[in-house]
């Protein structure tokens, strides 16, 4: 069964760009969830990356046509060019979720604001899972400033409706509709998205992280085993 997680990308300040590690912490099915009969049994999954080398598709990437993009650091500006055409000078969906390492970053980049990639226009980025995970958190990690807003999607069917995971901007409310410092109280929908504007300050510049917890905030977090509404928030189906 395909699963997709989905970013959509609004009011880009600079262009959008990502830090390959695109990160999607797990518990991954294991083999010993089942005992000698297959039955499913209580056990401990490991913990991984399952966005590691996956697929992204997005709907847009800088560099066709070849295009000059510049970047804010601190008081100057460092201006360099994106070609699909060129390995060296590309920056394709394929470098969202590759092999990074700090002294050699790779990243990818949508077009600049130039190009019109800004409010109302949107970006799409969608990572097929391929198959079940409970997705526990999601980390990401931005080449330049973070966006000024931005939602992450998930859906449990491959022609299955968006569902909302949680939402960020400086403005929530005129974005989204929802209230920056809102919570969830006993009793509510714990499957709700909530917004914050913690991540979407234009500092930093550049290496900006967004660290998202899917049980953080629940109620019912702490008696998980309990919360058959949680479970099901967490499953990509």
């Amino acid at each position: 069964m395909d699963t997709s997680f989905a970013l959509t990308s609004f009011l880009l300040a600079f262009q959008l760009s990502f830090h390959p590690h695109c990160h999607l912490l797990v518990w991954a099915a294991m083999d010993s969830c089942y005992d000698e009969e297959g039955v499913p049994s209580r056990c401990m999954p490991r913990f991984e990356n399952v966005a590691f080398n996956r697929t992204v598709e997005v709907s847009n990437v800088c560099g066709s046509p070849p295009e000059d993009y510049c970047m804010q650091t601190g008081s100057t500006r460092s201006c360099h060019y994106c070609n699909t055409l060129v390995p060296e000078l590309s920056h394709n969906a394929s470098l969202l979720t590759d092999f990074n390492r700090n002294e050699e970053p790779t990243w990818w980049q949508s077009q600049s604001m130039y190009y019109g990639i800004q409010h109302p226009n949107s970006v799409n980025l969608t990572l097929h899972l391929g198959k079940a995970f409970d997705i526990t958190y999601v980390r990401l990690k931005f080449y330049t400033s973070r966006p000024e807003s931005f939602a992450i999607y998930k859906r449990t069917e491959e022609d299955g409706p968006w569902l909302p995971y949680q939402y960020y901007s400086a403005s929530c409310s005129k974005t989204y509709g929802k209230d920056a410092k809102g919570y969830i109280r006993p009793g509510d929908d714990e499957r709700a998205a909530l917004c914050t504007d913690e991540f979407s300050d234009i500092s930093p510049l550049s290496g900006g992280n967004v660290a998202f917890s899917t049980l953080e905030g629940r109620p019912s977090a702490y008696n998980f085993d309990q919360s058959m509404v949680l479970q099901v928030r967490l499953a990509f189906e």
